[in-house]
């Protein structure tokens, strides 16, 4: 290539930079000054319930008396336009705690479940400091307030309104970015498991704005694409790549003893003005348990004690239980209708049951709603060949074996509901890799057993980032990831986002 084309696609790559942080200047003014009016919105829903719905209501009157300890009526009603101060105060605290808290970079906060959880602890603090200036001010009182519900209400709504729109918000951004506003045309250098799972996070948010082209192979793996992800060359091919698919920002992910080819690519990134950005590879070490910590700037780096936390799993299992327990009683009559309808469909039981391999190998019986023919095994070695998933699992959309009505329980998943019984006997979780049957275990490669660590679950993240639209190793990789970084908070994150994966059958077949 000449020094001249060299020349031409630097300055279309410096472009389109300028372009992207003239984007990423607007869409932070544009959530600042929507983050104020919401504020300022949410305050007025706050003053309007305290003063004008609960002021004239004896029962509601009475609730907010004693959930705040305060008479309703203790205070003379107070005009919205007389709170200017307050809420001018109010937002310009939580704006700022906003701000100090990366809440608008959006790449910062990541997913709607994070940016949420950072506002209700952003809103939590504000709203502290306005319950201690009511302690320690109410006597002189200048920025009047006057009333310990209106900040209970101001605390609700606020992250109420703000929830809501930040959902509205991510799913538009993603869905501009699908469209090139804005858009970071991302390549990954490394095909090994860092890079893997830093495309599986990057493509699960499209509300980062990133559009990955593909992937560069370390040769360390045999050769091919990963899923959904193209293999665009090897590292050598790392210029040339950069400017036939006109790369903006380059994530260099390659195991630590690649040293030479980290620097070689960072080299060639340097002199096409590439924006890069380097995962180290701490010798297999899990990076969320790195310690980090500076002597006179100099980086120090250590590793996590990870202990078993005996109460978080507690709280696991009595979720588990509770949830379990409450979906079939609570639905028992929808059950009964199910069953019927599985028995008139075709003949055989209702129920399912089928050997399954849980924790560290261990067999038992997992139950479904029967959604094949009877002969569904035995008609299994006949449509092998017409087999659409990588691996040892089989998939297929049209499988003739499944009934009308099994369709439609696989479509909505009804048909391991039967299944919370397993986690109520303790073979499941409600979080966990999926159980797999022993004819795919065996298959299995020897990093793939470590999905077998930990109960198996009925959702997890491989559910609710696509299912069946997946490839095999990259939901193991997803499962891996859950097992390696388990925690209470992400437990009850992916219980969450099970809800809209169900509701809207990603990947369901």
């Amino acid at each position: 290539m000449t020094s001249g084309a060299t020349g031409s696609i630097t300055k279309v790559i410096s472009k389109r930079r300028s372009n992207r942080h003239q984007w990423r200047i607007f869409e932070r003014v544009v959530m600042i000054t929507l983050d104020a009016l919401l504020l300022v919105l949410s305050f007025y829903l706050a003053h309007s319930l305290r003063y004008n719905v609960l002021h004239g209501t004896d029962f509601l009157s009475k609730m907010a008396s004693y959930i705040t300890g305060e008479s309703i009526n203790q205070f003379q009603e107070i005009r919205f336009s007389q709170s200017v101060p307050l809420i001018t105060c109010f937002v310009v605290i939580l704006m700022v705690i906003f701000a100090t808290r990366g809440l608008y970079n959006l790449r910062l906060t990541g997913s709607w479940f994070r940016q949420m959880w950072t506002i209700i602890t952003s809103t939590t603090l504000g709203v502290a400091w306005l319950m201690v200036y009511y302690f320690f001010f109410s006597y002189s009182n200048p920025l009047g307030l006057t009333s310990r519900s209106l900040v209970l209400f101001i605390w609700f709504f606020t992250i109420l309104v703000l929830g809501i729109v930040r959902l509205i918000v991510s799913g538009a951004m993603g869905m501009l970015y699908r469209m090139g506003h804005g858009e970071t045309r991302l390549l990954i250098v490394g095909s090994g498991r860092l890079g893997k799972l830093i495309m599986q996070h990057i493509a699960a948010n499209p509300a980062l704005g990133y559009s990955i082209v593909g992937f560069l192979h370390d040769l360390n793996e045999p050769l091919g694409d990963f899923g959904r992800f193209k293999m665009l060359g090897t590292i050598n091919d790392i210029k040339q790549v950069i400017h036939s698919m006109q790369v903006d920002e380059v994530i260099i992910a390659l195991p630590s003893h690649m040293n030479q080819q980290v620097v070689y690519s960072v080299k060639q990134c340097e002199r096409l003005g590439t924006t890069f950005k380097l995962i180290p590879d701490l010798y297999g070490v899990n990076l969320s348990r790195v310690d980090m910590e500076t002597i006179e700037g100099i980086p120090l780096l250590g590793v996590k004690q990870v202990s078993l936390n005996t109460f978080q799993r507690f709280i696991t299992r009595m979720i588990d239980i509770i949830i379990s327990g409450a979906i079939l009683l609570l639905g028992s009559p929808l059950w009964l209708c199910l069953t019927v309808a599985v028995r008139l469909s075709s003949p055989g039981e209702f129920i399912f049951k089928q050997p399954r391999v849980g924790l560290n190998g261990a067999y038992f019986f997992c139950y479904k709603f029967r959604s094949m023919y009877k002969d569904a095994d035995q008609r299994l070695a006949q449509l092998l060949h017409k087999n659409e998933a990588k691996g040892p699992l089989f998939k297929m959309k049209d499988d003739p074996r499944i009934t009308p009505v099994g369709k439609f329980l696989r479509r909505t998943s009804l048909d391991e509901i039967p299944q919370l019984l397993n986690v109520l006997k303790g073979d499941m979780s409600l979080v966990g890799p999926r159980p797999a049957v022993p004819r795919e275990v065996e298959q299995y490669q020897e990093w793939q057993k470590g999905r077998l660590a930990i109960r198996p679950g009925l959702t997890g993240l491989w559910q609710v980032r696509g299912r069946s639209d997946l490839s095999f190793d990259e939901g193991v990789l997803m499962d891996l990831y859950y097992i390696e970084n388990w925690s209470l908070h992400l437990y009850i994150q992916i219980l969450l986002r099970t809800i809209p994966a169900v509701l809207f059958s990603r990947g369901a077949y």
